[in-house]
C-alpha cells in the first residue's frame, strides 16, 4: 500500500437520471479540492441532461466516465466502475462511494480515512446494522465508535481496495436492490471487517425509495423480494433460508394489517415467485411494471 501519510484514494459514484442532484454534488465537490487520484462516473444510459453535466464538469474533475448502453442497475453499475478503478490502478489504496442523492461536506473525505487507517476494518460506513435471524437492528454509534455491522450501506462508505480485489466485484445480474445485501455478506464469509461511524460530514437523503404506495416503493419491492430469493440460492444454508421466510411474510402479513395496497402486496408476490424460478436481471420493467422475465 502507499505510504500512511499519502494513501490513494479514488472516487466512485452511479448516476441515472438526476441531472440537478448530481451537478450539486459535482460542484461541492469542485469547492472541496478532495485530494484523490481517480474519480469514476458510471452513467447508467441517463437522459441528455445528465450527460450534459458530466461532459461539462469532465475535465475540471479529471472525471473517467464510463458510459453505459442501457441502465443495468446500481449493483452492476458499481461493478462496472470498480472493473475501471482495477485498471487504472491496480495498487488503489481506498475507493469511496458517492451517491447523487447523498450531500457530502467538505471534510467528508478526510473524515473517512482518519476512521479507516490504522484499524481492522476493510469497510467503514455512514450507516449499517446488526443481522440476527428474522431481524435487523440498526447500529447507531456515538461520535467517538466504530462499530462492527453485519451490513453497511455503499452511500457514505469508505473501503480497501486490495481487500475489494479478493472479495470480488457486486453481483451484476440482480438490476436493483439487495446487491448491498450480498455484498457485504461476502464480505464478512472472506474474513474481513465492516464498520459503522456516525459521520456528521454526510446527509443521506433516499430519494429513490419513495415509500408508501409510491411507483418506486412498488417496483423496489418486487426485486427486493426477487433478490432475496436469489441471495438464499447463491448462498444457500439454513440459517438463510429461514432468515428470508421469516424476513418475507414479515413483509406480507404486516403490509396485509397495515392495509397495503394489493398492487403492492402483488409485486411481493411476484418477485418472490420469480425469485424461485431464477429470473435475473431487469425482469420487471420499473416504468411499467411489466415484466420481462429471463433466466
Amino acid at each position: 500500500m502507499s505510504n500512511y501519510s499519502s494513501p490513494s484514494v479514488a472516487l466512485l459514484l452511479v448516476t441515472y437520471n438526476r441531472p440537478d442532484l448530481l451537478k450539486h454534488l459535482l460542484n461541492a465537490v469542485q469547492h472541496f479540492n478532495w485530494n484523490y487520484t481517480d474519480f469514476v462516473i458510471v452513467d447508467n444510459a441517463s437522459d441528455p441532461a445528465t450527460q450534459l453535466i458530466l461532459e461539462e464538469c469532465k475535465s475540471i474533475l479529471n472525471l473517467t466516465i464510463v458510459s453505459l448502453a442501457e441502465n443495468i442497475g446500481h449493483g452492476a453499475g458499481l461493478a462496472s466502475g470498480l472493473d475501471q478503478l482495477k485498471e487504472l490502478n491496480t495498487e488503489l489504496d481506498y475507493v469511496v462511494f458517492l451517491e447523487d442523492d447523498s450531500i457530502p461536506k467538505a471534510n467528508y473525505l478526510s473524515f473517512l480515512l482518519a476512521k479507516i487507517q490504522d484499524t481492522r476494518y476493510s469497510m467503514i460506513s455512514s450507516a449499517g446494522s446488526l443481522v440476527s435471524l428474522g431481524k435487523r437492528r440498526a447500529l447507531k454509534p456515538t461520535d467517538s465508535e466504530i462499530l462492527t455491522a453485519d451490513f453497511a450501506l455503499f452511500d457514505g462508505a469508505i473501503a480497501r481496495f486490495q481487500d475489494l480485489l479478493k472479495v470480488g466485484f457486486p453481483v451484476r445480474d440482480w438490476f436493483m436492490m439487495f446487491d448491498d445485501f450480498e455484498y457485504c455478506y461476502r464480505i464478512r464469509k472472506e474474513g474481513f471487517n465492516i464498520g459503522v461511524v456516525a459521520n456528521p460530514h454526510l446527509e443521506i437523503l433516499h430519494e429513490g425509495w419513495g415509500g408508501g404506495v409510491s411507483h418506486s416503493h412498488l417496483w423496489r419491492s418486487y426485486y427486493q423480494s426477487r433478490n432475496y430469493i436469489l441471495f438464499v440460492r447463491l448462498h444457500f444454508t439454513w440459517w438463510n433460508f429461514f432468515d428470508c421466510l421469516i424476513l418475507q411474510n414479515k413483509r406480507l402479513i404486516g403490509g396485509l394489517i397495515s392495509g397495503a395496497t394489493w398492487n403492492l402486496t402483488r409485486m411481493r408476490v411476484l418477485g418472490i415467485g420469480d425469485g424461485l424460478k431464477n429470473f435475473k436481471g431487469k425482469s420487471l420493467n420499473p416504468k411499467t411494471l411489466k415484466r420481462n422475465l429471463l433466466k
